[in-house]
Formats: structure tokens, C-alpha cells, sequence
């Protein structure tokens, strides 16, 4: 157990101080997140708390003495400093859409090159997987599968954005984002998966992001910013396919972010908005308005993915389709409730 204790100590304490500099800094120069009509919080908060997740993290990397350094490591460094530098400047310069789309799709494509890789999809009832690796394709020499490439990239820009979008109420997207890696680091060292090097990754993550947490819940003393919640989502994505991590998984613990970008992405289109416009839909947001207390809402949500999280521990492939589909009806019930609440 030492392997994995002595890496997330060091990333735990490394991110706490690194935290609570970053909070006195931004007290000295005032670098508070912008107060205005959208935002929850209503007095000064520090920002740029994900340079604290994402050096922490690269620290506890560099430090485990257990990670061989081959080119999917190297891949998620340099994807981690290009997020942490333009998350940086997002929340500087408030970046468009589409710059944050564009530098979402180039760490997707770098961990492609890289040799992140997805050849195939199990099938739950068993029988044949369903391959993507049928049909490849070659741009400068680097040879890839087109579906599998396509489905990587989908899932990296998806979750990158769902975990971004979540990052709405104090602790929230942190405390998914833990809950997340927790699940992954207990996937990782169990018998099914045993790869001791995406053990490490997560529970190096998970320091990162609890040193983080204890700063950033209900009441914040600092924000994670764009880059921490691109690079939760982006983190999370990885370790789904590195080393044999199982993308159900991950899609059931971070479900209820999956859905909700899903929801409000439908409700966006609906009404004839751009799905990258910011809104007040999120679910949320939602509750909030419902009534229901800042910390009630991220605790009811903390509770959902732990549930779900969980069930995709000791469930099969058929269960956790049928899990799912269960978390799926019970938004579609948060969203009914919520809908008679307006009424």
C-alpha cells in the first residue's frame, strides 16, 4: 500500500501549500474571479486554484519513482502545461468558445499521438466486441484507426466540457472530479484491472484535487478556474483508457455531469441558442433556484456519483448498462420536479 500512500501524500501536501500561496497572492495583487449578475458568489474569491492542481499533480508525477516516463506519460505533461497555460489566460482574457474548443481537440489529438488509444468496445452480452480499429488511416507517416481516434476524441473534448460546464457551485466539479478518481484508483488495483501504474495516476490525482478541495468548498476561498476544470475532465477521460481503465466506468461515476451537459445542450438548441452559450440550466443552478441550499445541491450530487460509482465497482457490463439507464430516469425525475417547481 505504500506505493500508492507515499505519492499521495506528497501530491496532497504539495497541493495544500501550493493552494494557500496562491490564495495569499491573489489577497496581495487582488486577483479575484469578477463579480456580476451570473455569478453565485457575492464577495471576493481568489482565482487560478487549477495552477495548483495541475503543478501538484506533475509534481506527485515526477516524485512517485514508480512511473515509467514512455510517450503516453510525456503526453499527458505537456497536455497538462498547454491547459494549465491557456486556462490561464482564459481567465484573464475570457477566451471564446471556440479557442477553448480548439485547444481541447489539440490535447486530444497530442494523447492520440501519443498512443492513447481505444481499439475496441466490449460488448455487455457478451459475444464479439465491436472493433474500431477496422479502418486506418495515415497523415506524415503516423499511422492510426479512424473510429477508434474519433471515439477517443470525442470522449477527451466531452469530458473536458462536462466537467468545465460543472464548475458552477462551490466544491462541486472537485468533488466529482475526487470522487472520480477515487473510483478509478479502487478499479485500478482490483483484481479485474491490476495495473499498478494507473493506480498511481489517480491516486496521484486525487491529492492534487482534495489539497484543492479543502480551500474551494462551500464557502470558496479560491476558484479552480478554467484550467483545473478542463484538466479534471481531461484527466479523468485519460485514465478511462490508459492501462486498461474501463470507459463504463467512468461514464457511470461521472454520469450525472455526462447527462447534465447532455440536457442542457438539447435545451440550448431548443430554444434556438448557441449549445456553447452560457446559461443558467444546469441542474445545479436549477436547484438553487429551487430552494435547496448551495450545500445541499453539491452534496445531493456528491451522493448521486458515489452511488453510481459504486455500483460500476461491483457490477458487470449488463448491470451497469441497466445502472445507467437508472441514473438517466432519475434526472429525467429531477428535471420533472423541477419543472413543476417553476409552475
Amino acid at each position: 500500500m505504500i506505493l500508492y500512500l507515499k505519492p499521495f501524500f506528497i501530491t496532497l501536501i504539495c497541493s495544500l501549500v501550493f493552494i494557500k500561496v496562491l490564495i495569499m497572492i491573489a489577497k496581495k495583487y487582488k486577483l479575484f474571479d469578477p463579480l456580476n449578475e451570473k455569478k453565485i458568489h457575492k464577495k471576493d474569491v481568489a482565482r487560478f486554484g487549477g495552477v495548483g492542481i495541475i503543478v501538484s499533480f506533475l509534481i506527485g508525477m515526477f516524485v512517485s519513482g514508480e512511473l515509467v516516463f514512455d510517450s503516453l506519460k510525456w503526453g499527458i505533461v505537456i497536455s497538462a502545461l498547454i491547459i494549465l497555460f491557456f486556462g490561464i489566460f482564459d481567465d484573464l482574457k475570457n477566451a471564446s468558445w471556440k479557442k477553448q474548443m480548439f485547444v481541447q481537440v489539440f490535447v486530444a489529438l497530442l494523447m492520440i499521438y501519443a498512443g492513447l488509444m481505444v481499439d475496441y468496445i466490449a460488448n455487455p452480452f457478451g459475444g464479439a466486441e465491436f472493433r474500431l480499429d477496422g479502418v486506418s488511416g495515415q497523415i506524415f507517416g503516423f499511422s492510426f484507426s479512424v473510429f477508434g481516434s474519433l471515439f477517443v476524441l470525442l470522449w477527451i473534448v466531452g469530458l473536458m466540457n462536462a466537467m468545465n460546464w460543472l464548475d458552477g457551485l462551490d466544491g462541486l466539479s472537485g468533488g466529482v472530479g475526487f470522487i472520480g478518481a477515487m473510483t478509478m484508483f479502487f478499479l485500478s488495483t482490483s483484481s479485474l484491472v491490476n495495473q499498478p501504474p494507473l493506480g498511481i495516476l489517480a491516486i496521484i490525482f486525487a491529492g492534487a484535487v482534495l489539497g484543492f478541495l479543502v480551500f474551494n468548498f462551500n464557502p470558496a476561498k479560491i476558484f479552480m478556474g478554467t484550467s483545473g476544470s478542463m484538466f479534471l475532465g481531461f484527466i479523468l477521460a485519460v485514465l478511462a483508457i490508459f492501462s486498461g481503465g474501463k470507459i463504463a466506468t467512468a461514464f457511470l461515476v461521472l454520469g450525472f455531469p455526462i447527462l447534465d451537459t447532455a440536457f442542457v445542450i438539447i435545451s440550448r438548441i431548443r430554444n434556438g441558442n448557441s449549445p456553447f452559450r452560457g446559461d443558467m440550466r444546469h441542474f445545479h443552478y436549477r436547484l438553487l433556484d429551487a430552494g435547496w441550499s448551495h450545500k445541499k445541491v453539491v452534496l445531493f450530487i456528491y451522493s448521486i456519483c458515489i452511488a453510481f460509482g459504486l455500483s460500476a465497482l461491483v457490477l458487470g457490463s449488463v448491470g451497469k448498462i441497466i445502472s445507467f439507464f437508472i441514473l438517466f430516469f432519475v434526472m429525467l425525475g429531477i428535471n420533472y420536479f423541477l419543472e413543476l417547481e417553476k409552475k
